[in-house]
């Protein structure tokens, strides 16, 4: 079993890593590798390395604007920015995939997935496409011919429909959280766990990739006012925004985190998320209970994700200077989140993607076992 990602913000791996630990769990006999395909395309280059860095530009510089740019082109033009990615290396992922023999492919990003799908063995290895992304998603997408589409959000379906046809084969299985927020850890213990007295908490990420300058904004209007919070801020990778963070900090009991795996207690321990439209850091702090204020989105899909979170109920889109007066009201007022927002069934559809998973993939490979108490229903 191959489960293969890119490293483009932070959600595909995420999506991958949780999948591929729920294979493992769910059957010994499994031999599961997950992977950043870039990792293995143009080793001379570190190509993980430098398009991270370069999607870290695109999305933080100008506004946004070039990577604006870029998601337009791929979602009017899939077939060539696919065919011109395979052209670059897709001699590189046959030799890899040679290499991994795989039985089975999931992938969790596009170009990624067509280029498994482009240059997978003569023998017909199935490949699996996660859409990890939201509403009417990037048309490049689906621009490859998959054994099975998988989708996160159940309003992608309709456009997923509308573009293949009913006849294809597309399943909604929820957003793979990470197995370790499932425990459900209790509030008091993880603060004490990470040194915070019990009192209201708010955690400001910029998402894995430490992207987003809404997220510093919002922690500068915080530091500037009179409100007696704890804060968590979770700078991710980056290490200029971690060295902002800390800045920000000095003198002040607050938390300063950057890339880490103990996500899950950071979200266990605070009240409100402030932070940015990725799809996977809504839908992790929806299944967690936690209500979001989005300050930043991406240009691109995170406008889809954004909207697509409000009309859930999980997360309000607000702007960086409106924090204070938002947070003053949920801080006075700690009992008016669960009035505000509605986490409690989108929580309850989240926790249900091992089953749903389980059975999208019944015919391709067997997870079966262990699933029961990994969710609540199928759904």
């Amino acid at each position: 079993m191959l489960v293969v990602g890119a490293p483009f913000g932070d959600g595909h791996m995420r999506a991958a890593e949780a999948v591929g630990r729920l294979l493992r769990q769910c059957n010994s006999d499994l031999d599961v590798a997950v992977e950043d395909i870039c990792v293995h395309l143009f080793r001379p280059l570190r190509l993980d390395r430098a398009l991270r860095a370069a999607y870290r530009w695109s999305t933080s510089r100008l506004r946004g604007h070039p990577h604006r740019g870029l998601y337009r082109v791929a979602s009017r033009w899939p077939g060539i920015v696919c065919r011109l990615s395979d052209l670059a290396v897709g001699r590189s992922a046959a030799r890899w995939l040679r290499r991994m023999s795989p039985d089975l492919v999931i992938a969790t990003h596009p170009v990624a997935g067509y280029l498994c799908v482009r240059r997978r063995a003569a023998t017909d290895v199935p490949v699996v496409q996660l859409v990890t992304d939201s509403g009417p998603v990037n048309t490049i997408w689906f621009h490859g011919r998959y054994d099975r589409l998988l989708l996160t959000d159940p309003g992608t379906r309709e456009h997923a429909v509308r573009l293949l046809g009913p006849a294809s084969h597309v399943r909604v299985v929820g957003a793979p959280v990470l197995p370790a927020l499932r425990a459900r850890r209790q509030q008091a213990e993880c603060r004490d766990m990470l040194g915070l007295g019990q009192r209201f908490t708010v955690l400001l990420t910029a998402g894995g990739a430490g992207l987003g300058q809404g997220v510093l904004a919002a922690a500068r209007q915080l530091a500037g006012s009179d409100l007696d919070v704890q804060l968590i801020l979770n700078a991710g990778d980056n290490k200029a925004l971690l060295a902002r963070f800390h800045d920000l900090a000095a003198h002040r009991q607050w938390l300063v985190r950057g890339a880490s795996d103990d996500f899950e207690v950071l979200l266990a321990a605070c009240d409100l998320v402030i932070g940015k439209a990725g799809w996977f850091t809504l839908n992790e702090a929806a299944f967690s209970g936690r209500p979001t204020l989005i300050v930043d989105v991406v240009p691109g899909q995170e406008e889809w994700n954004a909207g697509a979170a409000e009309a859930l109920g999980v997360a309000r889109r607000v702007r960086p200077s409106e924090v204070v007066s938002w947070v003053r009201k949920y801080a006075e007022t700690p009992a008016l989140l669960r009035t505000d927002f509605a986490v409690d069934e989108p929580a309850e559809f989240v926790a249900g993607w091992p089953l749903r998973l389980a059975h999208a993939l019944g015919d391709l490979v067997s997870i079966a076992g262990p699933t029961t108490g990994l969710g609540s229903s199928a759904g």
